[in-house]
């Protein structure tokens, strides 16, 4: 009896199904999708074995059955009712380098017209990170405060069912900073953008942070360094609308995002910040060139300094007694030094992926108070960057 029930239930269910596709298709559903209606996929062996022809006939059917806008919206309230509201993204992989000509395997997401970098940890390269960090402790004269500061991205503070595709930043954070010497001052950047996160700290369409989100970061390594953060609403604001970054152009171009706007600070608004680049020649000798805290010639993340440069020597007229910091970093640094200036006499930008020279020869010109060590987390999971920052300091 119980065979005969289950039976006759299989048979009105495929019946209602066979009905159901058997009249006229709901195309408005799929026209308010932006989209055109899925068709039956070739039949050969490769679309078989690859499960191509799976999938394109799941879609087939999907879309061609009658009445589907009432079904999905049944769907949906009965997902709500359960307290579960789905989310649509898309994961992309490509390939990433941060600048040091090694690329990795790099997976993004792309959820809330946003394109994200998805985060897995490397507990090889975040003690590489740390040993790196640990030779400056070693070999530093003791007058010279040393701080570290590992940035997070973006997806760190969205919600749990975006932000757990990718390993905690936070575990991997603090992990780096138990693995440092005492020494070593720990500046907690997660927190403040953490409490800032409904604010615009990140574009949507590349992987840096915005000066707005930058602030929080200066903000967050004047507490630990015992100095005052100036108060960003004390400075006039410019915008770039339509901007689209790095991120835009690694992805299909049907992938939904919307534009960024650069928001700037007006930070030297009389001229009282003198900016000037330097790299090495072949003998190893200093030499400078021309530069500019903002390139207004730019518009995308380049507007900073125009781009990364070997050696960036900032001086702050208004504060002749103030200390000298130098700074250890990658392109966030970029959007997060006309914060610093303000707070010191001269801030000096060494990027170790691009300046040949020795570390030695920055302590030896400027006589520095302190030194920072700037990296977005993503820094930590290469070897070859980690590699960069510790034979920076032979």
């Amino acid at each position: 009896m119980r065979n005969k029930l289950t039976i006759g239930a299989f048979l009105l269910m495929l019946t209602a199904f066979i009905v159901v596709l058997a009249l006229p298709a709901d195309e408005e559903s799929i026209k308010s999708e932006n989209r055109v209606m899925a068709t039956i996929p070739p039949v050969n062996k490769e679309t078989v074995f690859s499960g191509e022809f799976e999938t394109g006939f799941e879609s087939f059917i999907g879309d061609n059955i009658a009445h589907r806008s009432q079904i999905t919206d049944f769907s949906k309230t009965l997902d709500e009712k359960r307290g579960f509201v789905p989310k649509t993204g898309k994961i992309i992989s490509t390939n990433k380098d941060i600048g040091t000509g090694t690329t990795q395997k790099q997976t993004l997401l792309v959820a809330d017209n946003t394109i994200m970098e998805m985060f897995i940890r490397n507990d090889k390269t975040e003690q590489e990170y740390a040993d790196a960090i640990n030779r400056y402790a070693e070999k530093l004269p003791e007058n010279i405060k040393l701080f570290s500061m590992v940035i997070p991205t973006q997806l760190e503070f969205k919600e749990p069912i975006y932000k757990n595709l990718q390993d905690s930043q936070k575990d991997t954070i603090d992990s780096i900073y138990s693995k440092l010497d005492s020494r070593v001052g720990t500046v907690d950047a997660y927190g403040l953008l953490s409490e800032h996160s409904n604010e615009y700290t990140y574009f949507r369409t590349d992987h840096h942070w915005t000066q707005l989100g930058a602030y929080y970061g200066y903000s967050a390594f004047m507490n630990k360094e015992g100095g005052q953060a100036v108060n960003k609403d004390d400075y006039e604001t410019g915008k770039i609308q339509g901007v689209l970054g790095y991120f835009y152009d690694r992805v299909s171009s049907d992938v939904a995002t919307e534009p960024d706007t650069i928001e700037w600070y007006d930070i030297d608004y009389d001229k009282h910040i003198k900016t000037t680049m330097y790299a090495t020649d072949e003998k190893g000798e200093m030499y400078s060139y021309n530069g500019v805290m903002y390139d207004r010639s730019k518009a995308n993340y380049n507007f900073f300094f125009g781009s990364d440069h070997p050696i960036v020597e900032m001086t702050n007229e208004k504060n002749p007694d103030g200390k000298t910091l130098v700074v250890l970093k990658d392109s966030y640094t970029n959007v997060l030094a006309p914060w610093l200036i303000e707070s010191y006499k001269n801030v000096i930008l060494v990027d170790p992926r691009i300046f040949d020279g020795d570390f030695q020869m920055i302590l030896d010109k400027y006589s520095p108070d302190e030194v920072l060590v700037v990296n977005y987390i993503f820094t930590t999971v290469f070897s070859d960057y980690c590699n960069l920052l510790e034979n920076l300091y032979n």
